[in-house]
């Protein structure tokens, strides 16, 4: 007898579920075996035991059947399992009597495979493989198979099974993502090893055959012993066979040392691309943690085949990351010895492949800093005009440009783990804080002019001794108010901190007819017991938190509104907090609706000054203990909130002892010594002595006392100029006020925003900014006021040039646009929702100033709506404008808005438009 006809135990157990199947009550079951082997003494199936026989002759056959029958002192067993190597005609009538079906059982693997699955037909493709019956059988020892209802048995259900429980395949087609995410299981080759030689080749075929071109560049890895490898390896054929890197001949050549690890056969071109394409793919969907070993391995890879320079055509490889931060420190160094269009917009380039890299999102901290030092490149492009024309300009500037300057470079301190990046961002910190210092300087001349007179401020200045009674007290007439003074807030870290305000359920809102909130101007020396004193009595003296706590609940204005009802309450410090909780007595006096004027004097960011210069700092709401219960409670309540601060700050860079002083930035006198100091003298110059004169630091690089992480007590604008902002809750009217557009400057999320009108200079040395300081005088300025009567605004926009000869204004085809018959049928379909014609315009000419794109927060501040507003505005403008649903309107892949002017022409049949700017997808 053949010894191949052997059988095994997962035969012998499909053989016998196939019976019981048929007949649950069988109790004796025959199957031929040429030889004997390893079974088991019994078997268990459907809760039944059977006792398994061997038996080589007649006589034993009858011995097993007598036992079966003879009485014994154990319980019987359920049934007998008979393995023999007789056939049929062999066997005794009498012994045939007594077999299930009177015969012996011939395995037929298909015949069992068909009773496994309860089938009547097999793929016929499904015959090639003759280990597969077998295999099947072993398989059906792990759980039955889920019955197939159509009575066929395909080729992709038996490849499921297959794959699934021995390589833990979940498909029967894995995609090429999906096997190379297989071979990175720690297991994988163990898995492989354990099967037959026929078995892994054919299912290595299969595999090859169903996942793609890319599938088959793994197999041939897996073939060769370099599973563990595969992932690795596609991720380098992103760069090897990037598009950008088409024609590099290292590239070429690192390709053909690439054909070693993949059975040293050529990758064609398309085959890498789509291999890549995968790997992209799979690390979208796994952890750093699953990700960081391929990465590290391909880098290796990489630097193997002699390419490693080229990562940066990788959007994936670590190295890649590491070698796109290198290209934007080169683009910020040329950027800052001679900025131009062409080098702004390699920064931008440089700046957007790092955050496009998809280690970007794995380190936020570090992608902020370059969306900062991006920021920042942008800013140098403006002209350098310090000599803004008085003292309310100035103060707009800060508040409304100045600080956000001021928190681009803060970001940057520390540097990047990167040496070259790091450098390229001290040199461009320096640069910048040279021109921050000229306008500092600037500034302190003016205010030192401005501050000898006494005349009554207007415009959006309101000293902080008014604020009480120009904002508190009037907005408390309408609904409760929450005065919350920040100690320290700088408007940097104010515009920090509130950037999302909406998130928490809170608008910032401005008067009437202003577009900008007001600006709160500190007392000099910007000390605590000058300043904040001052805020909190509504009147020009010094003193400490006992004075603030007296003179607050008794400010006439204040009491005005409170008539008949509850006095304002002050919480300081100590007040705020209870076993670490918000404390009770607070939470009571923000819900009461009777008390309207609650009080609260808030500490992080002065504390912070004092703290470790080590600590990189973000500032977030979410992060300041008691601050959010505290929001919480008074939008809970309908609370107007106005955020201000009794002085701001600078911060530790490179500054220098100076003198000698019992304070930061500040000492008694009436004359200057040094280039960095100014003398101030006027009513709003009150020492914490009652001196109406002192000497103050005006620039940021220089103090008195030692290093600390931030300072304040001079007259730079950073801590002259304080927040001084209103936020209501949603759906919160206020009298008097309306939404305000985002505040940020235009080149804060626009690329290209500002135009090289006049070049800065190159970055000075410090020595040689230091040797060029003096002490700014009188003629220096213009002599002006602390306050004008009409704050003058922001400097416009830089106006387009005259067009040439063929080409067209901006506002001659929105005209036409306007006028045309098929936008009038488009306004009409757009029924009582269509937009003006003035609103229309306004959109379309916001866009076509920036060559037809622009993002939602600038888009937003040129129309001077709330940026939640934008929404619908966009809304219909895309309905009116995208005849027949065509994207003439429409954003881009980064979110920004974009307006596809050429299609607007051939939709709405108008003239082609020629303006220079214009620019389209």
């Amino acid at each position: 007898m053949n010894p191949s006809l052997s059988v095994t135990e997962a035969q012998i157990v499909a053989q016998l579920d196939a019976v019981l199947a048929r007949d649950a009550t069988a109790r004796v079951l025959a199957i031929r075996s040429a030889t004997r082997q390893d079974w088991p003494a019994t078997l268990r199936r459907r809760d039944r035991v059977f006792t398994v026989r061997w038996c080589a002759s007649r006589l034993a056959l009858r011995e097993a059947l007598d036992a079966l029958e003879a009485p014994a002192a154990d319980a019987p067993p359920d049934g007998l399992l008979l393995l023999t190597p007789l056939a049929d005609p062999e066997i005794p009538a009498d012994v045939a009597a007594r077999l299930a079906r009177g015969r012996v059982f011939q395995t037929d693997g298909w015949a069992l495979v068909r009773q496994l699955f309860g089938v009547q037909e097999i793929d016929a493709r499904l015959g090639a493989h003759d280990w597969m019956p077998l295999q099947l059988m072993e398989l059906a020892r792990q759980g039955a198979y889920a019955p197939v209802t159509s009575g066929f048995l395909d080729a992709d259900t038996v490849w499921r099974e297959i794959l699934g429980r021995t390589l833990h395949l979940p498909s029967a087609r894995p995609d090429g993502a999906s096997l190379l995410g297989w071979t990175l299981r720690p297991d994988a080759d163990r898995l492989l090893d354990a099967l037959q030689v026929r078995m892994r080749a054919d299912m290595l075929d299969w595999l090859a055959t169903q996942a793609g071109t890319s599938g088959q560049l793994t197999v041939r890895c897996i073939r060769h012993g370099h599973t563990a490898d595969a992932l690795p390896l596609a991720l380098v054929c992103s760069v090897l066979f990037s598009p950008q890197g088409e024609g590099l001949p290292a590239l070429g050549l690192a390709a053909v040392r690439l054909e070693r690890h993949v059975g040293d056969q050529p990758v064609p071109l398309a085959h890498g691309r789509r291999w890549a394409d995968d790997a992209r793919t799979l690390a979208q969907t796994l952890t750093p943690e699953a990700l960081r070993g391929a990465m590290d391995r391909a880098d290796a890879i990489l630097r193997e085949l002699q390419a490693g320079e080229h990562a940066h055509l990788s959007a994936l490889l670590p190295s890649g990351l590491e070698q796109r931060l290198t290209r934007l420190a080169g683009a910020l160094d040329i950027h800052l010895s001679q900025p131009t269009a062409i080098t702004v917009a390699a920064v931008e380039e440089t700046a957007n492949a790092a955050l496009e890299h998809q280690l970007a999102h794995d380190d936020p901290v570090r992608m902020d800093r370059v969306r900062m030092a991006r920021r920042l490149a942008r800013w140098w492009m403006r002209p350098v005009d310090p000599a803004a024309p008085d003292l309310p300009r100035q103060l707009a500037l800060q508040a409304d440009e100045g600080a956000f300057v001021d928190w681009a470079r803060t970001r940057l301190l520390g540097g990047d783990e990167l040496a070259p990046l790091s450098s390229a961002y001290a040199r461009l910190r320096l640069a910048v804080q040279a021109r921050r210092e000229v306008t500092a300087q600037h500034f302190a001349g003016q205010l030192a002019t401005a501050l000898r007179s006494a005349a009554n401020p207007g415009g959006r200045a309101v000293p902080l001794e008014a604020a009480l009674e120009r904002v508190v007290a009037p907005l408390a007439q309408h609904h409760p108010v929450l005065l919350l003074v920040i100690d320290g807030l700088s408007v940097a870290i104010f515009r920090e901190l509130f950037e999302r305000c909406e998130r928490q359920g809170w608008n910032e809102v401005v008067r009437e007819g202003q577009s900008r909130p007001d600006i709160g101007v500190a007392l000099l020396p910007t000390v605590t017991t000058v300043s904040r004193t001052s805020l909190l009595s509504g009147r020009i003296t010094t003193g400490t938190q006992t004075h603030e706590k007296a003179a607050f609940p008794t400010h006439p204005a204040l009491l005005g509104v409170s008539a008949g009802k509850l006095a304002p309450r002050l919480f300081h410090k100590a007040d705020l907090s209870e076993d670490g909780h918000l404390a009770p007595g607070v939470r009571n006096a923000l819900t009461d609706p009777a008390q309207r004027v609650v009080g609260v004097v808030y500490n992080a960011v002065d504390d912070h000054l004092d703290g470790p210069q080590q600590l990189q700092h973000r500032w977030r709401l979410e992060d300041l203990r008691l601050l959010m219960p505290m929001l919480k409670e008074a939008q809970m309540a309908r609370r107007v909130v106005v955020v201000t601060a009794d002085h701001g700050h600078v911060l530790e860079d490179g500054s220098q002892e100076v003198g000698a002083s019992t304070s930061d930035r500040w000492r008694p006198g009436d004359m200057a010594s040094r280039p960095e100091e100014i003398v101030v003298t006027g009513p709003r110059v009150r020492t914490p002595d009652g001196q109406s004169s002192a000497v103050l630091l005006w620039s940021e690089r220089a103090r008195y006392t030692g290093r600390k992480t931030g300072y304040h007590g001079g007259c730079s604008p950073a801590e002259v100029v304080v927040p001084m902002s209103v936020f209501a809750p949603f759906n919160l009217p206020i009298p008097g006020w309306s939404p305000a557009p985002p505040q940020q400057p235009e080149w804060w999320d626009v690329p290209g925003a500002l135009q090289a009108i006049a070049a800065p200079p190159a970055p000075p040395s410090r020595a040689a900014s230091r040797s060029s300081r003096r002490p700014p005088r009188a003629a220096d300025v213009p002599q002006t006021t602390l306050f004008s009567e009409e704050d003058a605004p922001l400097p416009a926009a830089t106006a387009a040039p005259a067009p040439g000869p063929g080409q067209t204004h901006a506002s001659d085809w929105i005209a036409d646009l306007l006028a045309s018959p098929v936008y009038a049928s488009q306004r009409q379909l757009a029924a009582r929702v269509a937009l003006s014609d003035g609103q229309m315009r306004q959109i379309l000419a916001a866009l076509d100033t920036r060559g037809g794109k622009l993002g939602r927060a600038a888009l937003a501040q040129r129309l001077g709506v709330h940026e939640l507003r934008l929404a619908g505005f966009l809304s219909v403008a895309r309905r009116m404008l995208n005849v027949d649903q065509s994207p003439v309107l429409g954003e881009d892949e980064t979110g920004m808005i974009e307006l596809n002017l050429a299609l607007l022409q051939q939709q709405f049949q108008l003239q082609a438009p020629t303006t220079v700017a214009r620019r389209t997808r």
